[in-house]
């Protein structure tokens, strides 16, 4: 109880520290600050159209104050362009842009929605991002674990003896909770040749062989970690985590939700996953096995051990020392935005806001995006297969890459240029390109 006691308290130190930090940051950036000789606090525009209704309202960031609107109209009042990365139209950009304009993205999802969106040619145009990659401004990737307290905390967690009677079920007691079915990183495919070899309960549309409670059919995709799913999960002994495209840092509920009922990830996806995780052995990686079926044999055997089924539990079981990674808990001392945040100010709109205001009432050097800020492979990365096969829609998600990446390419043309131009302009570009066998692409896309 002591060691407990102990640990909590030091947790709580370092977030004291964390937020003193923040607050000497903000002190020190407003002394750089140049006095303003108007009252107005300087403008940021929401340029995607990713809002219903009309939005113009003074933000508060600490010591900071900007106003935030979508009114398009303030375009030449804007000290700083914000894009919402799911938002964004390839014929929708404000041109000519003006030197006083900083532009800002907001993306925290995988290229497989925009495919243009991992190339320099995109990502260099912009001064400030925020995205899952650790290396953006404004890092989202422990955005989707709700706080350090619902990793550690015994709230449903489940011994193994209750696992392994409560569930009337062939080990190993798998559940596969899914319903986009087509993906980058060939989920469903490794997902039947696993399902040849063990028992596995898939309750969303892919692969769909089980319903889900009645009270949990209708909302259970927005409401990811609800109490009543929490607790329905915490029942099985494994859960499938893989992700729907790989990429560096982009992690999501699939890797955290288990974690947080007591129940083991078998995990494909970030391949720097193991940054995160908060012991050693947290996590099964698909990626440790040959194939689907040396997978299945491996949780056969660890389904029957509970000695070696509760070492991968730490997290939950050794209450002195919970978590022992310590760059996870920096990221929970300092992260500025999780999902479990449901204030007003926690929104995550509201704070990529605060942060580029500010960016951009800071007078330093103006900084330029790259790869890293997104930081995904330009090839699609898929689970290992069978017989060394590819998943069927591979070829289709290769060559959906290389048209991003002539997307990226016309994009930085039109940029360089600081002309205005629309969709059409945009997709008869792309198409003489195409055409003309124009659109080469790195050799690596091949």
């Amino acid at each position: 109880m002591w060691l407990e006691r102990r640990w909590i308290i030091g947790f709580t130190c370092l977030i004291l520290v964390g937020l003193l930090h923040f607050v000497c940051f903000d002190l020190i950036m407003l002394y750089d600050v140049q006095k303003s000789t108007t009252a107005s606090p300087i403008e940021l525009l929401w340029w995607s159209h990713h809002f219903a209704f009309v939005y113009d309202e003074v933000r508060q960031c600490g010591v900071f104050q900007c106003r935030v609107t979508n009114k398009r109209q303030r375009l030449s009042s804007a000290r700083a362009v914000l894009f919402y990365g799911t938002a964004l139209k390839k014929g929708d950009f404000p041109l000519p842009r003006s030197p006083q304009h900083l532009w800002a993205l907001l993306h925290e999802e995988s290229p497989r929605n925009v495919a243009y969106a991992p190339f320099d040619d995109f990502l260099q145009h912009f001064n400030f991002t925020s995205t899952f990659s650790r290396f953006s401004d404004l890092p989202l990737t422990t955005q989707w674990l709700p706080s350090a307290h619902d990793l550690i905390s015994m709230d449903y967690t489940m011994s193994f003896d209750f696992k392994s009677s409560i569930l009337n079920v062939p080990s190993p007691s798998v559940v596969f909770l899914n319903s986009d079915c087509d993906t980058m990183s060939g989920r469903d495919d490794y997902m039947k040749e696993l399902m040849r070899h063990i028992n596995v309960d898939s309750f969303g549309s892919c692969l769909h062989n089980k319903d889900l409670p009645a009270s949990l059919q209708k909302d259970y995709m927005d409401n990811l970690y609800s109490p009543k799913l929490l607790r329905f999960l915490s029942r099985y002994k494994f859960m499938i985590a893989i992700e729907n495209a790989v990429c560096e840092d982009y992690i999501t509920e699939k890797f955290w939700r288990p974690l947080v009922v007591g129940v083991i990830p078998i995990y494909f996806g970030s391949p720097s996953i193991k940054d995160w995780q908060p012991q050693k052995k947290t996590a099964i990686f698909v990626n440790d096995f040959p194939n689907a079926a040396a997978l299945g044999r491996y949780l056969m055997d660890l389904s029957e051990n509970k000695t070696e089924y509760d070492s991968f539990r730490g997290h939950k079981l050794n209450r002195s020392h919970p978590i022992q990674n310590v760059k996870l808990l920096h990221n929970l001392m300092t992260y500025r935005y999780h999902t479990g945040d449901l204030t007003l100010k926690g929104s995550l709109f509201q704070r990529i806001e605060c942060a580029v205001c500010k960016y951009a009432m800071y007078r330093g050097p103006i900084r330029r995006a790259n790869a890293s800020h997104y930081n995904c492979p330009l090839v699609p990365i898929y689970a290992p297969l069978e017989s060394k096969k590819e998943p069927h829609s591979l070829v289709r998600w290769r060559l959906t890459m290389k048209v991003g990446q002539c997307q990226a390419r016309i994009l930085k043309t039109f940029f360089s240029s600081n002309k205005p131009y629309n969709e059409a302009d945009f997709e008869a570009e792309l198409n003489r390109r195409m055409d003309d066998n124009r659109c080469s692409t790195d050799p690596k896309l091949h």
